[in-house]
Parts: structure tokens; C-alpha cells; sequence
């Protein structure tokens, strides 16, 4: 009674060990780009200027398509399931982490094949399957297009300046996880000049922030005489600015009568003068003091001159003008 049942496992056995050495060869093979390099090289940079780093998130920073890739395949498979070529995503985490501190997200999306769009910067990235080809009617070599597209979106954090250096993004697989070559790699640089918010500007003079020409002899001024007391305009720029600001500063006279441009009319005979390094300012005009750096505040040095106006003749008493400084970026 044994023989029998022995030959009933074995065909059995048999069967099974065929089908599984049917599945264990892979149905692309041999793949290798038809001219030029043997690997995608991708480069995104963009430039961002802005008085914030507060951008929604969602805004998309950068778009960018990859060269072009003709990729020469065998395909032997008879179905179709294992003939689709894949992209495998290995991006470190490192760099992923790099992305996300940055404020930046990725996708990527075959810019031929359509399918998924894939978040780079997400933990787990599924293969993008760029289709299936079948065997052709005469050998089993085809021709495939590789390309992708790639943005760069606002992410949930603060925008920072980074750069992720060249580094692998990933590679080309077959249904069963079998490397078919064709390596991606990328570089992406976001530059982030933060432009410099209205600059902190404070004025410094004597009696806290007036010109005090102290006591006026009226018959010194009558013979000719001029007072002269020197204030200065401070400036910083915040320090939050990774970038100067070109400013300049105008004295406005704030309604007061104005005499030649020049001079501050004082209601009593006498006449004000702003200087700047012995030039005469005139009022309502901008004059450049040049880029102020974070960390480099100035103090602009100014000397107010009071005279007789001519041909006037001098009120005794207390007397005083205000007039205002406004600094333009």
C-alpha cells in the first residue's frame, strides 16, 4: 500500500517548487540609460526675500522638472504585475529633518507616467510605480522615459536659510524590490534674506531729546554773534535682519514758517540752521546716511545754529520750535 501514496506527494511537490522558481526570476532586466549619464542629477534653488518668515503653509516656494532619462528595458513577464518599474525613496533622515526644521516640504510626481505624488519629507514615502510595459512582439527589449516633477512647498515651521547638499534621493526597482539603476540625486538650497522691519530710531540730545540753547544774550545776538549746540540721531536696525538698511533722514518743519529752505523761523528775530558736518540742511529733503547693519547701530552727529534773522529785531523772552526727524529705507 505504500507505493501508491508515494507517487500521489510527489507530482504534488513538484508542482509547487516550479511555480515558485517561476516567480523567483525577476521580468525586467538589464536596464541602462540609451546616452548621456547613467543617473538623474536634480538642482532646485530658490531665493526668498521677505520682512517675515511668516508664509502660509501650502505656498509653494519652487517648482522644478528633472533632465530627461531614455531608459532601455527587457521585459519578459506574460501579466503585467511583474512588469512595472518603480522609483524607491531612500532619502536619509537626516535630511528630511534637515527640510522640515527649514520650514519646507517636497513632493515628487513622474512628470510621464502620472500616479502619485509623493511627500519626500514624510517618514514613510511609497514608491512611485511609473507603469508597466509589455513584452514586446519581436525580443524583449523596450524603450521607457524617465522624468520627474518636484515642489517645494511652505511647511509648518519658520522659514530658515538651509541647504541639503547633494545627497541620494533613491533608484529604480522592479516588482520585487530588484535594483534596475537609474540613482536620483538632488540638491536643494533655499536662500532667505530677511529685509529689515522699520528700524528702531531714537534721537539722543541734551535735556531728553531737545536742542536747549540755554540763556541768549539779545545784545550779543544784535552784534552779530551765533549759538551753536550739536544733537545726534540715533539708529539701529532690528537684530532680527540678516541684511542691512540703506536709510536716510529729512527734518521736516511741522507747520513752522521756513526761510530759504534753511532756516527755522524762531517767532523772535532768530533763525535755527541744521548742519551736517558744516553743510547747511534744507528742510523736507532726504539726505542718505548709508546701510546700517544689525549689530552696527550709528549716531549720526547734527549741530543746530541759532541766529539773528536779518533785518529783524529780537523779542526777549522764552522761546522754543518743535520740528520732526523722519528716517526713509
Amino acid at each position: 500500500m505504500m507505493p501508491p501514496y508515494f507517487k500521489k506527494v510527489v507530482p504534488i511537490i513538484l508542482c509547487c517548487f516550479s511555480f515558485l522558481s517561476f516567480n523567483a526570476f525577476g521580468a525586467v532586466t538589464n536596464c541602462q540609460a540609451l546616452n548621456g549619464e547613467e543617473f538623474l542629477q536634480e538642482n532646485i534653488t530658490f531665493d526668498i526675500k521677505s520682512s517675515s518668515t511668516t508664509i502660509s503653509p501650502g505656498t509653494t516656494l519652487a517648482t522644478a522638472s528633472s533632465s530627461f532619462m531614455s531608459f532601455t528595458c527587457n521585459f519578459t513577464g506574460s501579466v503585467a504585475a511583474p512588469n512595472h518599474v518603480y522609483f524607491k525613496n531612500v532619502l536619509s533622515a537626516q535630511t528630511k529633518t534637515l527640510l522640515i526644521n527649514s520650514g519646507v516640504t517636497v513632493t515628487q510626481r513622474s512628470a510621464i507616467g502620472g500616479g502619485i505624488t509623493a511627500t519626500l519629507t514624510d517618514s514613510n514615502v511609497p514608491s512611485i510605480d511609473l507603469g508597466h510595459w509589455s513584452q514586446p512582439a519581436v525580443g524583449t527589449t523596450v524603450n521607457i522615459g524617465i522624468m520627474y516633477n518636484f515642489v517645494v512647498i511652505k511647511g509648518s515651521n519658520a522659514l530658515k536659510p538651509f541647504d541639503t547638499g547633494n545627497v541620494l534621493l533613491g533608484y529604480h526597482e522592479d516588482y520585487q524590490g530588484k535594483y534596475l539603476g537609474a540613482p536620483v540625486y538632488i540638491r536643494i538650497v533655499g536662500n532667505l534674506t530677511l529685509l529689515c522691519p522699520t528700524p528702531a530710531v531714537s534721537v539722543t540730545a541734551s535735556n531728553g531729546g531737545s536742542v536747549n540753547f540755554g540763556t541768549i544774550s539779545p545784545k550779543q545776538m544784535n552784534a552779530g554773534e551765533a549759538v551753536s549746540r550739536t544733537f545726534n540721531v540715533g539708529m539701529a536696525v532690528s537684530q532680527d535682519c540678516e541684511t542691512g538698511l540703506n536709510v536716510s533722514v529729512r527734518f521736516e518743519p511741522n507747520n513752522n514758517t521756513v526761510l530759504g529752505n534753511k532756516y527755522l523761523d524762531m517767532g523772535n528775530g532768530l533763525q535755527t540752521v541744521i548742519k551736517s558736518n558744516a553743510t547747511e540742511l534744507d528742510f523736507n529733503q532726504n539726505y542718505a546716511i548709508g546701510e546700517i547693519k544689525p549689530q552696527s547701530p550709528v549716531n549720526v552727529p547734527y549741530t543746530a545754529t541759532l541766529s539773528q534773522i536779518s533785518g529783524r529785531s529780537i523779542t526777549s523772552g522764552p522761546f522754543s520750535k518743535t520740528i520732526r526727524v523722519v528716517v526713509s529705507y
